[in-house]
């Protein structure tokens, strides 16, 4: 069939060959195998060596498809990497793909090497960047720092809905004050929201020079100033501010170029897919960042852009092409059977899916899949594309051509499930309702098709991905909360007519005073209930059985077996929003009736996950969802019933709406689309163009069979896709905007062979032989079958020490609040010292008390408070008093804890920081309370924590000479030796300090160059030490030796290793070039109790209160390794 095909782009691109240097672009027909490409690229890119994976930057679209892909890279890496080690044993690899079997050959030296590099990947795998697009802007702006006009203090909002109706509400009254507006409220609304949709879009001028049209284009204006201001003031900024901050940051004529290297610095690799659905300004951020400055691949379809309505533009797709290095395809289909394959090009054809002036055909391809997969009897040969013409010969209404085109749908479904079978990897089956999938352009066209497949015994779901603020449910919600607020009689008959009470008109109609009055009963009811125990409470209150023996509103909803179970999923999931906003925000009843209605208002503008609507069964059933839902998925059976549906409004349609238009090849906001025929008709072209589009994605979701429903209406068949493709027999490129329906369909088709054009008589009804009704499922609680990991968890260092410390006091929380991280020490005093310091030289903070409360009422001051800016007797005492109310503890005065920390401040460090006290290395280089989760494991295992110890006992790791060494045989000893290092380490750590290299002097607070700097992790203790009976507790106490013991009683030396480790991750994450040898400087921890001041030794190796260690680099990538489950023997990977 290639001889249908338009040339693609380039070669057909093959994974074995390098990667080619500078920008290329791989063009992905829907099937080829991108997301298994891109791993497979990836891995031999760093199994030879060419790159690191935590200098590779993996991008897409969704987030459902960022963890896809961040999994299928895992996975490849860990299956090459065992292809490996079996080949460097002299087991030749099977059953491999080419990638594997080139990696599997060379000499031992190179199989060592490569499987070394992948060993490495894996354990670095938490250091990938794999994101969407707008995780991927997110970390842009963190590697550009500074280079960026970007408050780090603001914060990200997703979902902006709510501001952006209050700024276009507050625009608009603020002209209809003053009389100074000539726009109608909604007409407001809608330039107000499409203006704010698409921020960075220029505004298209008036057709015309008439005043109002000049009031348009003002009102836009004025809005989106507006909402900057306002996303200012609140301190909130979304995706459009990182973009538009990005796109700046590089373009600024200064330290713009500075920037690009910067980013480009960063990564050896970047990787961006679904590459079609981006915009002119995400191109123009990759060309300028990326762009021959390191290996920059895009991977996209331009037959699959489907995205117009939410700024993507294709023209971004086509510029990069045209400006790359080298392009390639993928020539191979391995989804769809070759007659779908081949079904499917002879019905596109050499038709052109782009806009005005853009030729984009399909490109050849082969499938993996000669022999068709599904089969109806015995037709094993039947072609794989359907198209089913309903009465041909007849012009319906369109209402009624919807209805018939369902109806022989249930009837072909029918069929199927009752004969058709399918090869199902080998093994011969009956089809199954799960098999089947009907693809939609509308939630109502699903809804229909639902109803119909139900009626039909035929079980279905449809899962669309609307917001759950547009169904009855939470309508029904609504109309409760508005009796509550207000029981007048009329909002109470319309809550009686919804879901949760279950009346019908004629029973309102009928009921008597009685009934109505015991209607408001369980109103006042309900309210009070919602006051003591909130929106759950009234679910299931309502969920009881009611007065009179009749049931409740589960059972009444789960014995309907039309709706019942999507109606009572519906009603539960809008309760636990309601419930999740009134626990976020303490929302009183109105205030939860306020924020649902605005909801429900603004749902079609919603875009969170939380809200998308559920499926109501995990059953096997049919899945309908609308096709953008649908792409990325396939199904061996795809039904698409409203392909030839099409309506496009006439002249006098509104058409404000469709507001995007490219003019003179840039994407634009036109606001004047209901003046200007010209540009309407510009837009109606480029809908169309994605509507071919829509069917190609549509149509490629098919594994064995796709089916096709065409009816003739009068207005609808005429423009749409699929009839504008089979009205084309003499294969144009460009077809016609419209096609005639008086032609003859059949006639038309008659030479494609590879498409079944099967004239169909209408059904008046359901189909003559429906399936037994599935009925309701007998309710009984689910039986648990699969096993629990109980090795897996969520832990901290306190969870992993509680219980083992050699001092009473319980476990030690660095990583919680609320938990005692600092235990009083016991046994037998410290060690007095002479001289200066000695006993009787107290501190201001030796008498004060201790506890959690007093723990976390310290690391606060010190978090907020700036050591090096001016005033700090003031600040610390401000700072002081503020959190005293936050962490109120008693006996406290808050100038003397305040003396206590300025005390704290200005002693010097000694050898860990060259003398340096927190004042004088200041904020500006210090991160406070830094942040991680570390995956602990792999899926070719665990380790236990005593192997920690083991490595303690390694002198190459932990000399013995260092002040810790006997710690690795007290963790040996402890109860928590045995335990399992399986799932996630959380933890915080107080402080990192980034300090100068050593002989360069800074200016006191003055930031220290990133690339030169060393970092110190810092932790603040308020520990007591034991001291001779009545002396008094002061730096004396805190020598090396009484600094020692208490951490190894405390085990912190274990706590200063997993920090150590998660700065080690963060630093190999964020700074270029990065080497733990020179970049790690130490651990100090401050016991704060034991701090003088400015008098004390600036170049003593441990000065009182401050213990320092210095553990090695290669303990420390040695533990990175051994927690991502590694063995040190294997080379302790970090």
């Amino acid at each position: 069939m290639t001889d249908l095909f338009t040339p693609g782009p380039g070669s057909v691109f093959d994974p074995t060959a390098d990667l080619p240097e500078g920008t290329t672009v791989l063009e992905a027909s829907a099937g080829t195998g991108k997301t298994y490409t891109i791993a497979a690229a990836a891995t031999r890119f760093i199994a030879l060596g060419q790159g690191r994976i935590d200098r590779t930057m993996l991008v897409t679209f969704a987030r459902s498809a960022s963890l896809e892909l961040r999994s299928r890279v895992h996975e490849r890496l860990q299956s090459s990497m065992r292809v490996l080690g079996q080949a460097m044993t002299g087991r030749g690899p099977q059953d491999v793909d080419p990638v594997d079997a080139q990696l599997c050959t060379g000499s031992a030296d190179e199989l060592a090497r490569r499987h070394a590099n992948l060993r490495q990947a894996l354990a670095d795998f938490d250091r990938v960047v794999i994101a969407t697009t707008h995780e991927f802007c997110a970390r842009l702006l963190g590697e550009l720092g500074t280079l960026v006009d970007h408050d780090t203090t603001m914060c990200f909002v997703s979902d902006m809905t709510a501001v952006r109706s209050q700024v276009i509400d507050d625009a608009y009254l603020a002209r209809a004050a003053t009389g100074s507006t000539s726009l109608g409220h909604e007409q407001a609304r809608v330039i107000g929201a499409a203006a704010l949709a698409h921020p960075a879009l220029p505004l298209l001028p008036g057709p015309g020079c008439s005043g109002d049209e000049q009031e348009r284009l003002d009102f836009a204006t004025e809005v989106r100033a507006r909402m900057a201001r306002r996303r200012r003031a609140m301190g909130i900024y979304g995706f459009a501010d990182m973009i538009e901050r990005i796109d700046e940051a590089l373009a600024d004529p200064c330290t713009g170029e500075l920037a690009a290297q910067t980013l480009a610095a960063r990564f050896d690799l970047v990787m961006v897919d679904e590459f079609q659905d981006t915009d002119p300004l995400q191109w123009r951020i990759l060309e300028r960042a990326f762009h021959h400055r390191t290996r920059l691949v895009v991977i996209g379809d331009p037959k699959q852009s489907i995205y117009g309505f939410r700024g993507a533009d294709l023209q971004a797709y086509l510029d990069a092409r045209s400006c790359a290095d080298q392009c390639f395809t993928l020539g191979r289909n391995h989804r769809s059977d070759a007659c779908v394959v081949d079904g499917i090009a002879q019905l596109f054809g050499r038709s052109s899916l782009g806009g005005p002036g853009q030729t984009i055909c399909l490109t050849p391809v082969t499938s993996s899949h000669e022999q068709c997969r599904v089969w109806l009897d015995d037709a094993v040969n039947a072609p794989g594309v359907h198209v089913r013409a309903i009465a041909p010969d007849q012009e319906l209404p369109a209402a009624e051509a919807r209805k018939a085109v369902v109806a022989d749908l249930v009837r072909e479904f029918v069929a199927l499930l009752a004969r058709g079978r399918i090869d199902d990897g080998g093994t011969i089956r009956n089809l199954r309702a799960a098999d089947l999938a009907v693809l939609v352009r509308s939630r109502r066209a699903g809804d229909q098709v639902r109803r119909a497949l139900t009626r039909a015994g035929i079980p279905a779901v449809f899962t669309g991905g609307e917001t759950i603020f547009g169904s009855e449910a939470a309508r029904a919600w609504l109309c409760l909360l508005d009796a509550m607020c207000d029981p007048r009689p009329q909002l109470l008959f319309e809550l009686s007519l919804t879901e949760l009470i279950g009346w019908t008109p004629g029973r309102l109609a009928r009921a008597s005073d009685e009934a109505r009055n015991q209607l408001l009963v369980l109103v006042t009811s309900l309210r009070e209930t919602m006051d003591r125990t909130g929106p759950t409470g009234v679910l299931e209150r309502l969920c009881v059985q009611q007065d009179g023996g009749r049931p409740g509103l589960m059972a009444r909803l789960l014995s309907d077996d039309r709706d019942g179970e999507r109606a009572y999923t519906d009603l539960r999931h809008v309760t636990e929003l309601l419930e999740y906003e009134r626990r976020r925000s303490g929302r009183d009843l109105v205030g939860l009736r306020d924020w649902l209605a605005g909801s429900i208002r603004e749902s079609a503008e919603r875009a969170d996950d939380d809200a998308v609507r559920r499926l109501e069964t995990d059953h096997c059933a049919v899945s309908i969802m609308t096709i953008h839902r649908a792409k990325g998925l396939q199904f061996p059976v795809v039904a698409l019933p409203d392909m030839a549906n099409k309506y496009i409004g006439g002249e006098a349609a509104d058409r404000l709406g469709r507001s995007l238009v490219h003019a003179g090849g840039v994407l634009s906001l036109d606001l004047f689309g209901d003046r200007s025929p010209e540009r309407h008709r510009a837009k109606i072209a480029e809908e169309q163009a994605e509507d071919l589009r829509l069917l190609y994605v549509a149509a490629t979701r098919a594994q064995s069979r796709l089916i096709a429903w065409w009816t003739r209406t009068r207005h609808n068949t005429s423009r749409s896709a699929l009839h504008r493709l089979l009205m084309n027999p003499h294969d144009r490129i460009e077809l016609s905007s419209s096609c005639p329906v008086g032609t003859d369909v059949v006639a038309s088709c008659a030479g494609r062979e590879l498409v079944r054009l099967t004239p169909v008589p209408r059904l008046a009804g359901a189909p003559e032989a429906p399936l037994p009704p599935t009925g309701s499922p007998r309710l009984a609680g689910r039986v648990l079958t699969s096993t629990i990991d109980h090795s897996w968890s969520r832990t901290s260092y306190s969870s992993l020490v509680a219980g083992i410390h050699g001092a009473p006091g319980g476990p030690i929380g660095l990583d919680e609040h609320g938990t005692d991280d600092e235990p009083q020490l016991e046994g037998r005093p410290a060690a007095q010292a002479d001289g200066p310091g000695a006993a009787g030289d107290a501190t201001p903070l030796s008498e004060l008390p201790g506890g959690t409360q007093f723990g976390s009422l310290v690391h606060s001051i010190l978090e907020s408070v700036d050591p090096a800016g001016p005033d700090l007797a003031e600040r610390t005492t401000a700072a002081t008093r503020r959190m005293l109310t936050q962490w109120p503890v008693s006996g406290v005065p808050a100038e003397q804890l305040s003396l206590g920390l300025q005390a704290v401040m200005d002693t010097p460090l000694g050898e860990l920081t060259g003398g340096a006290s927190l004042r004088h290395i200041g904020a500006a280089n210090r991160l406070a309370e830094l942040s991680f989760d570390l995956p602990l494991g792999s899926a070719n295992g665990s380790r236990e924590l005593g192997a920690i110890a083991e490595l303690w006992g390694d002198r190459s790791l932990v000399p013995a000479d260092d002040p810790l060494v006997g710690y690795g045989q007290v963790l040996a000893d402890s109860g928590a030796a045995r335990t399992v290092l399986r799932g996630f380490l959380t933890g915080s750590i107080d402080a990192v300090l980034r300090l100068p290299s050593a002989g360069v002097s800074t200016e006191p607070g003055q930031p220290v160059a990133s690339a030169t700097a060393r970092y110190v992790v810092i932790d603040y203790k308020t520990n007591r030490v034991p001291t001779l009976p009545h002396a008094t507790l002061g730096p004396h106490a805190y020598t090396p030796a009484a600094m020692t013991r208490a951490m190894i009683e405390a085990h912190y030396p274990l706590q200063a290793l997993l920090y150590c480790v998660g700065l080690h991750r963060y630093l190999g994450w964020r700074l270029p070039g990065y080497d733990p040898v020179h970049h790690l400087a130490g651990v100090g921890y401050l016991f704060l109790r034991g701090m003088s001041g400015p008098e004390g030794p600036a170049d003593a190796a441990m000065p009182p209160g401050v213990f320092t260690w210095h553990p090695r680099a290669e303990l420390i990538e040695a533990v990175s390794g051994l927690l991502a489950g590694g063995h040190h023997a294997e080379g302790g990977a970090a």
